[in-house]
């Protein structure tokens, strides 16, 4: 009876260990990003702590992964756990929250809602990378297509908002905050185009590109919106 069950556990285990460590990784460098010199962080914010950088590595994840729950599994243990563990080292390592010099929305009650707003999101996005994942691996050309484009739009979202923002609504000065959000903003659009561009040189047959890119506007504007949304709850936490 011991060796069947150990036998059964193992594809479980290989599943899900994968994810954890990579998601454990992509945590720690989220945070030790937002710890370097602004000068320096202005590089590694792109690279290691943006919706875009956490949602490529969702994707190569479950995109390799050999079935279908292997995706799912590994697109949410990767946001989730590097979630947990970004802002697991913010509440242990930073100690703000606990000298009473810092106002109440920078306190321990901050982080707490912070995290799990962003663990919702990080898994119900996991689930959403994860699929668009396989469909992409495994499925037709044409649906390969369409999810490649709807998982560009939901990739580079975050900048295009950003962007749009300045443009239109923002009306303070365009000081160097300002303009390091904007090119921040335009990293992780580029992260994202040579994403798919990797992506579609990975695919064979290689699907169509009108496809894809009729899916990734349509995608994209939806994503601004629903960036928009998360901006406006975020706000409040």
């Amino acid at each position: 009876m011991t060796e069947p069950k150990a036998l059964g556990r193992r594809p479980v285990r290989h599943e899900v260990l994968p994810p954890v460590l990579v998601g454990v990784a992509l945590g720690m460098a989220a945070f030790t990003a937002d710890l370097v010199p602004e000068a320096v962080g202005r590089f590694l914010v792109p690279t290691f702590s943006s919706g875009v950088a956490w949602g490529v590595v969702a994707l190569a994840v479950s995109y390799y992964a050999a079935t279908l729950r292997s995706a799912l599994v590994g697109g949410v243990c990767t946001l989730a756990v590097a979630t947990l563990t970004y802002y697991g080292l913010i509440a242990s390592l930073s100690r703000q929250w606990l000298s009473g010099s810092a106002p109440p929305p920078d306190g321990l009650g901050s982080i707490m809602r912070a995290s799990a707003f962003w663990l919702v999101g990080s898994m119900l996005g996991g689930l959403v990378l994860g699929h668009l994942a396989h469909v992409f691996r495994a499925s037709t050309t044409s649906n390969a297509a369409i999810a490649l484009g709807v998982a560009f739009g939901l990739l580079a979202g975050e900048a295009a908002y950003v962007i749009l923002y300045v443009a239109f609504v923002w009306v303070g000065p365009m000081d160097l905050f300002v303009w390091t959000r904007l090119g921040t903003a335009a990293a992780q659009l580029l992260l994202a185009v040579a994403a798919a561009l990797v992506a579609l040189r990975l695919r064979r047959p290689p699907v169509s590109l009108w496809a894809f890119l009729m899916a990734a506007a349509l995608s994209t504007v939806a994503s601004i919106a629903g960036w928009h949304l998360v901006e406006s709850v975020r706000t409040t936490l």
